[in-house]
């Protein structure tokens, strides 16, 4: 398995390279631009949610557990008094922290699958539909954040695969194969659930494909 460095590098340097004709073919402005690096850059590491202790774990349970309560008073519950925002943020900011992220490590495994491909698609439609739908962020933005995160998910996935091979050697880790799949073959149901999911927010919540083209002409500008 990769350092959290090395995931956190390689997530960076590559969606560097794919924001640069982006960026350069106007698709996207330079406050864009960044906003697709720290996506790529935490899906780079989102795969890792399911290692206890991991560096990943502690750092995005701290700053969602700041953030996403506060948003949440700040855009549902705007009409309260400060004194009571603040108990509620409180309040939901301890259960996040202290309770579900527990649970979220009670019920996986490393490298289960929340470490799947179908997790990275269905992580990253749920940040497009939402930074469309519910935020109001241009269309094509929400759709390269959900690119991007689902660019840095990967990359972790196929770095881990990479780790695991024996370059020098004849044999190959244990690990080779655990880490980019299609499905949790010890959890069927719950991988089939995602599939189903995947397959409902793409009809409940579907976005223009012409921007798909638009993305697709300006990455073929990436000279390697």
């Amino acid at each position: 398995m990769a350092s959290f460095e090395q995931h956190v590098n390689t997530a960076v340097i590559i969606t560097g390279i794919s924001i640069a004709p982006l960026y350069s073919s106007s698709l996207i402005d330079l406050n864009q631009a960044l906003a697709l690096l720290l996506f790529g850059m935490i899906g780079g590491v989102l795969p890792d949610m399911d290692l206890e202790n991991s560096k990943p774990l502690q750092i995005t349970s701290s700053i969602l557990s700041i953030f996403v309560p506060l948003l949440a008073i700040l855009i549902l519950l705007e009409s309260l008094s400060i004194i009571k925002m603040l108990v509620m943020w409180f309040i939901f900011a301890g259960m996040l922290h202290f309770m579900i992220f527990k649970v979220l490590l009670n019920l996986t495994i490393h490298r289960g699958i929340i470490h799947s491909v179908p997790m990275g698609i269905f992580l990253s439609q749920a940040l497009a539909i939402s930074f469309f739908h519910f935020f109001h962020y241009p269309e094509l933005f929400s759709i390269l954040c959900g690119l991007f995160l689902f660019l840095g998910f990967v990359i972790h996935l196929l770095l881990d695969e990479f780790i695991s091979l024996n370059v020098f050697g004849s044999t190959f880790k244990k690990s080779l194969g655990s880490a980019f799949k299609f499905y949790q073959k010890d959890n069927l149901l719950g991988s089939l659930f995602l599939y189903v999911a995947i397959i409902t927010l793409y009809i409940s919540y579907p976005f223009n494909l012409e921007y798909f083209s638009d993305i697709y002409q300006s990455l073929q500008n990436i000279t390697l």
